[in-house]
């Protein structure tokens, strides 16, 4: 599985640079991410056990929301980018730097 949990962060590091979001790993090999988002320096905390239950669901996830089209790896990674983007969006705090984790659905500051 951890070769497919590295594929996925590879795939959402790929997402977000798409967007124009500056991205880079926290250290090499790492899936913790350095993320500037409106001029905000962000870490992105992404857990084994919830990149891996995104990615169980991820055949019917990419089947419903997107078609037959799509692999599980690409539907969690669209995913996560419209996740990352409502939890900064809906943040009660105009403050979002800081270090965010990753919960299978949302991202929170902590």
């Amino acid at each position: 599985m951890t070769n497919a949990l590295d594929e996925l962060v590879r795939l959402f590091i790929a997402k977000l640079r798409m967007d124009g979001t500056l991205v880079q790993p926290a250290a090499e090999g790492s899936r913790n991410l350095y993320v500037q988002y409106r001029g905000q320096h962000l870490t992105l905390v992404l857990p084994d056990d919830a990149l891996s239950s995104m990615l169980a669901d991820g055949d019917e996830l990419a089947r419903d929301l997107w078609g037959s089209g799509v692999t599980a790896k690409e539907a969690v990674a669209r995913l996560m980018t419209v996740h990352l983007e409502e939890s900064l969006e809906t943040s009660p705090s105009e403050d979002l730097e800081g270090t965010w984790f990753y919960d299978g659905g949302f991202f929170a500051k902590r």
